[in-house]
């Protein structure tokens, strides 16, 4: 050894740098896989946070900082503390303690992947190695997954290809979750298959193969639309004539919306070509969700519901009211995330996309050198394809979550090679708005919002902590009687407070009207409904809340007319069978004659 470091110091230098490094780089997947696979036991979880810490502590006695300073310092710590807020929120913090787990390993794989000077193709060959591997596992396997909605041609040539091998699966994933996956590092794999000698571009061309393959066969259409996105963008940036480039997107405007009106035209019921109609009912189901999603987001908007399978009985429970599980999350990013985490890490996550942007617009003006430029650019518009993506998807904050720590690898490669040609760091914004003048105008505007609407914010963060703590009594398992009561209790008290100071908080009104109903007051009930529905007549919790408070007083006409506009009528009938047997078998017979009578006029269509 010592001959080694007198001839050849460099060479051991390197060699024990390029340890140092691997090492960091490996670090936060402990704390990944420890969430994804949803251990909680303490000892396990604290070896692994602490083996997250160490280089950051490290770096903080070496260097004397923890990370080299980015735009998303601050975001992504807001994106944090409003994680753990959410966990304190949720319901059964069990359920999202390994989700936060991911969340902060993909964290921590973000800032680690800016900080570790290593190799760019190195990386890059890292993440489509990985995403290589799903493809191949979810390309081999597709027979064997048995999905019960894959039933089209390319679902079928998936069956063909994936029943060569044998049953080898550990773990199912979604398609879409899969598709989510694949497609943000396909544009990686694509220029490492054109930056790299004749050996290895065959096999980068496999890769790229069977990466694009399983995409295709995902069937996942916002996957494929994101990339179109991306790669439409792509060929923009690469256009050098500005007439030219205008011409372009003119012509792609035109073609999105001709394509746009003839989707429309072809799926009109009394049009021979009926061939898109599906595809119609799908985006009206999505956007069906979307709007009861948001609704039930305006119940936890400071809080959120916290991390991992917390959305589905919430959203069953409290929007849809029924006590089975129905869906099991947004299927969209921004509402996902403000559902999971409240408006602290929604604002967090726009923040982040709009200094990303801002970062990527900087640095495409800028410009990198030619070996490093394909790499920026494919990472990210990788990132942008994912988030495409995520407007009709978001398999990142769906439990597990699987998906995640390749956003953050995607995003963590954009800025790390960006920053490149951005030294010293630039924050997001122009040094105008860094002066203590403008800092101190923006705090006294917001201290002279706050004042104006100091009563409707406080009634609206009291109608939070009632839900919080209505979720928790009705949701929250192996709670004894005692502890139950007195978690209703409590929910009851924030309500009273938020209508204290705002007599018509829509939210406090529709959850007291709810509780009233459960417990059979109808008077109560109808008293705190009717005035929710003043407010917010066009959410669905409340018209179908009001409805029944309406069909047990016997008013069926107005009960028929609120109940029309639900939006699963089949669903709604059957469950008015239901509860005309079970009032039937609690020897309430006039209830019971109420809801079949009810039912039987809903089955007429108007």
């Amino acid at each position: 050894m010592a001959n080694f470091l007198q001839y050849h110091p460099r060479s051991f230098l390197q060699q024990f740098t390029y340890q140092i490094v691997f090492l960091e780089l490996i670090l936060p997947f402990p704390l990944i896989f420890v969430g994804l696979s949803g251990v909680l036991n303490p000892l396990v979880v604290g070896s692994v946070v602490t083996l997250a810490v160490i280089p950051w502590v490290t770096r903080w006695f070496v260097l004397g900082r923890l990370s080299r300073p980015t735009f998303a310092d601050g975001p992504l710590t807001l994106f944090v503390i409003s994680a753990f807020i959410g966990t304190w929120a949720a319901y059964d913090p069990n359920l999202s303690w390994p989700m936060l787990l991911t969340l902060l390993g993909s964290v921590n794989l973000f800032f680690t992947i800016i900080n570790a000077k290593v190799s760019l193709q190195r990386l890059s060959a890292g993440l489509v190695l990985i995403a290589t591997l799903v493809a191949v596992y979810f390309i081999s396997q597709f027979a064997h997954f048995h999905y019960p909605e894959e039933a089209g041609g390319l679902a079928r040539l998936g069956l063909l290809t994936g029943s060569f091998l044998p049953n080898l699966v550990f773990f199912t994933p979604h398609p879409n979750a899969v598709a989510n996956f694949l497609v943000g590092v396909l544009l990686l794999c694509l220029i490492l298959t054109g930056q790299t000698q004749a050996g290895q571009r065959m096999a980068w061309s496999l890769a790229a193969g069977l990466i694009g393959y399983g995409l295709l066969i995902s069937e996942s259409r916002g996957a494929w639309f994101g990339l179109a996105v991306a790669l439409s963008i792509w060929g923009l940036l690469g256009t050098t004539n500005r007439v030219l480039r205008l011409v372009l997107v003119g012509v792609g405007s035109i073609g999105a919306l001709l394509s746009l009106w003839v989707v429309i035209h072809l799926s009109k019921p009394d049009h021979p070509v009926f061939i898109l109609s599906s595809m119609l009912n799908t985006a009206d189901s999505r956007f069906t969700l979307y709007r009861n999603s948001f609704n039930l987001w305006g119940d936890y908007l400071f809080t959120g519901i916290g991390l991992g399978n917390t959305f589905a009985l919430i959203y069953s429970r409290y929007q849809l009211l029924i006590n089975v599980p129905y869906l099991y999350y947004a299927h969209n990013l921004f509402l996902s995330v403000g559902l999971a985490l409240g408006v602290g890490g929604l604002g967090a996550l726009l923040w982040l996309m709009i200094g990303f942007y801002c970062f990527v617009a900087r640095i495409e003006q800028r410009g990198l050198n030619t070996a490093n430029l394909p790499f920026f650019r494919a990472a990210w518009l990788g990132v942008t394809a994912v988030l495409v993506h995520g407007l009709t998807d978001s398999p990142q904050f769906a439990d597990p979550g699987w998906t995640m720590p390749m956003l953050f690898a995607l995003f963590g490669l954009a800025v790390s090679v960006g920053q490149q040609a951005e030294k010293p760091f630039q924050p997001i914004f122009p040094p105008a708005f860094q002066s203590w003048k403008v800092w101190t105008a923006i705090l006294i505007a917001a201290l002279i919002i706050g004042i104006l609407f100091q009563r409707p914010l406080l009634s609206a963060w009291y109608a939070n902590l009632g839900a919080v703590y209505q979720t928790y009594a009705d949701l929250s398992p192996d709670l004894d009687d005692k502890t139950q009561k007195a978690a209703i209790n409590q929910a009851i008290i924030y309500f009273e407070r938020s209508l204290n100071l705002n007599p018509t908080q829509p939210i406090a009104n529709r959850r007291l009207g709810m509780i009233a109903l459960s417990w059979d007051n109808f008077t109560k009930s109808n008293y705190f409904l009717e005035k929710a529905y003043k407010q917010e007549p066009n959410n669905q919790a409340t018209l179908k809340a009001l409805g029944l408070a309406y069909l047990w007083v016997g008013r069926l006409d107005e009960a028929e007319k609120l109940l029309r506009q639900v939006n699963d009528q089949n669903m709604l009938i059957e469950e008015l069978g239901i509860w005309s047997n079970l009032r039937e078998s609690q020897g309430q017979m006039d209830l019971a004659e109420y809801a079949y009578s009810l039912a039987e006029r809903l089955s007429v269509k108007r």
